[in-house]
C-alpha cells in the first residue's frame, strides 16, 4: 500500500491533518453505547477490532502525521483505549492527539469539531483538515480516492470547503439500508470545470421516487484553517448543530463549496443496526 503514497506531494502530506469525531452518544444503538462508545464497538468481520482502530490503521497507510481524536461521551474509555494503542505501538505516540470537547459535544457534532480550534499545536495556519465520523467504517479505496482528489486540487482547498458524493439509485440504497434511513443528498450545479454544491438536503429512503438517483453525500469534509475560522465566527451568530447545516449556511452567505464525485463502488458503513453488520459481512465475504 505504501506505493500509492506517491499521489501525495510532500507539501500536501505535510499540511494534511485528520480529525476523527468520537464525541457523540450513539443514541441509535442505545443498549450498546450506554457503556461502550460507538467508535470502540468491535466488528467481527474486521477481525474483531474496533471501528476507531480500523480507521486509524487505514489512515496510517497514507503516512499522515497528525490524527486528532475528538472525545466527549464516555471519553475516558476512548482515552484509555488510545493510551493502550500508543503503548503497543510507539510510532503512534506523536501521531495520535486527543482533544476533549469538555461537554461541548452535547450541543451537537459541529461544536465537537470546533473544539480542535482550542488546540493551538494542532490547529495551525496553512494546514487543512479531513473531518470524518468515528462511528463509520471507510474502505481503504474511498479514502485513497478522496486524498488523491485533494492532492490534485491543493490550491483550491485553501479557498473553499470540499465535500464528496456518489451517484446512487434507490434499489442500491434499499439493499444497503433500512427504508427509514435518512440520506444526505448533495444538490449540485456545474460552473465551468467545477462542480458547486448548492445545498445539502436530508431525505428518507422511503420518500425517494423509484426512478430517481441521488448524490449521496460521503460523510467526509475537507476544510482549511481559514474556512474553519470562518465557521467559528459564523457560528457565533447561527445555531447550527451539524457540519452539513453549516455548509448550507456558508452557501447561503455567498461562498462556494466544491463537490467531487466518488465512484459508487467505494463503500462506507455507518453501523446503526443488524442490517449494517449483515452488509459488512457480505462485503468482507463472511
Amino acid at each position: 500500500m505504501g506505493i500509492v503514497l506517491s499521489i501525495l506531494k510532500n507539501e500536501v502530506k505535510k499540511n494534511l491533518s485528520i480529525v476523527i469525531l468520537c464525541a457523540g452518544e450513539g443514541t441509535r444503538l442505545k443498549k450498546i453505547t450506554k457503556t461502550t462508545p460507538k467508535p470502540l464497538i468491535k466488528i467481527e468481520p474486521l477481525n474483531s477490532i474496533s471501528i476507531l482502530y480500523y480507521n486509524i490503521k487505514t489512515l496510517l497507510n497514507f503516512e499522515i502525521d497528525k490524527i486528532a481524536i475528538v472525545i466527549g461521551h464516555l471519553g475516558v474509555s476512548i482515552r484509555e483505549y488510545l493510551t493502550t494503542i500508543k503503548k503497543n505501538d510507539h510510532t503512534l505516540q506523536d501521531k495520535l492527539i486527543i482533544i476533549d470537547t469538555e461537554n461541548q459535544y452535547k450541543l451537537g457534532p459541529l461544536y465537537s469539531f470546533l473544539s480542535i480550534t482550542k488546540n493551538k499545536s494542532f490547529f495551525t495556519r496553512n494546514n487543512y483538515y479531513l473531518v470524518i465520523p468515528g462511528d463509520t467504517i471507510f474502505d481503504y479505496s474511498i479514502l485513497k480516492e478522496i486524498i488523491y482528489i485533494i492532492s490534485k486540487n491543493y490550491t483550491l482547498i485553501h479557498k473553499y470547503p470540499f465535500v464528496f458524493y456518489r451517484i446512487i439509485g434507490l434499489k442500491t440504497l434499499e439493499e444497503l439500508y433500512s427504508i427509514n434511513r435518512i440520506i444526505s443528498n448533495a444538490e449540485i450545479t456545474k460552473l465551468g470545470s467545477e462542480i458547486i454544491l448548492k445545498k445539502i438536503s436530508q431525505l428518507k429512503i422511503r420518500d425517494i421516487l423509484s426512478e430517481n438517483t441521488l448524490n449521496q453525500l460521503i460523510p467526509i469534509t475537507a476544510l482549511s484553517y481559514d474556512s474553519i475560522n470562518e465557521i467559528l465566527n459564523m457560528n457565533r451568530e447561527n445555531l447550527n448543530k451539524t457540519i452539513w447545516e453549516t455548509l448550507n449556511s456558508i452557501i447561503f452567505n455567498g461562498k462556494k463549496v466544491l463537490a467531487f464525485e466518488i465512484e459508487n463502488k467505494h463503500q462506507f458503513y455507518d453501523i446503526d443496526n443488524k442490517k449494517d453488520l449483515k452488509n459488512l459481512k457480505k462485503k468482507k465475504g463472511q
